[in-house]
C-alpha cells in the first residue's frame, strides 16, 4: 500500500482517536470601498503638524497622513465627488513631503508619470477641523478647489508646497 500525505494524516489522526476537522473552502471577498469617517472621527488631540517633512504615505508614530481619520473625514466633508475623493485619498500616487504653508498643513500628490496634467492637494489645519482640496485634471479640463469658495481655480495645477 502506498502512503500519501493525506492518508498518513488520516491514519495518524485515527490512531489518536480524532477525525480530521473540515477545512473551509477558500472564498474571495468582493472588494468594497471603506466608508469615509464621519466628522466625529476628528479627535481633540489631532496634531497633523507631526507629518511636516514626511511623505503622506510614510508611517509617522504609527500612522500615515493619508490614513488619519481627521484627514479622511475632512476630505469626505468638503469633496462631494466620490471619484475625486478616492483619488485624493489613494496611496497609488507620487507625492511631495507634507509641508506647512499659509498656516495649513499641505499634502500634494499626483498621478505617477503624469504629474503636471493630473495632481491634487489637501490643505488642512493642524487640528484637522478645516480643510480644502484642490483637484487638477488637465485632460478633463478640471481645476478646482473644494469647497468651491475656498480659492479661485488654479489653471496650472494645485499648490505643491515647494
Amino acid at each position: 500500500m502506498k502512503y500519501t500525505p493525506a492518508l498518513l494524516l488520516l491514519t495518524t489522526l485515527a490512531a489518536c482517536g480524532r477525525a480530521p476537522e473540515p477545512q473551509p473552502e477558500p472564498t474571495r471577498a468582493a472588494a468594497t470601498p471603506t466608508p469615509a469617517p464621519t466628522p466625529s472621527a476628528i479627535g481633540a488631540a489631532t496634531d497633523l503638524s507631526r507629518y511636516v517633512g514626511q511623505y503622506p504615505f510614510d508611517p509617522v508614530a504609527g500612522g500615515r497622513f493619508i490614513d488619519e481619520p481627521a484627514v479622511r473625514a475632512a476630505v469626505a466633508r468638503v469633496v462631494p465627488d466620490a471619484d475625486v475623493r478616492d483619488t485624493v485619498l489613494s496611496r497609488d500616487a507620487t507625492a511631495n513631503p507634507v509641508a506647512e504653508q499659509d498656516g495649513r498643513i499641505l499634502s500634494w500628490a499626483c498621478e505617477a508619470h503624469n504629474c503636471g496634467p493630473h495632481n491634487w492637494a489637501i490643505a488642512i489645519t493642524s487640528d484637522g477641523r478645516d480643510a480644502a482640496v484642490c483637484y487638477h485634471d488637465q485632460d478633463a479640463g478640471v481645476s478646482r478647489w473644494y469647497p468651491a469658495d475656498y480659492r479661485s481655480a488654479s489653471p496650472d495645477g494645485c499648490p505643491s508646497g515647494e
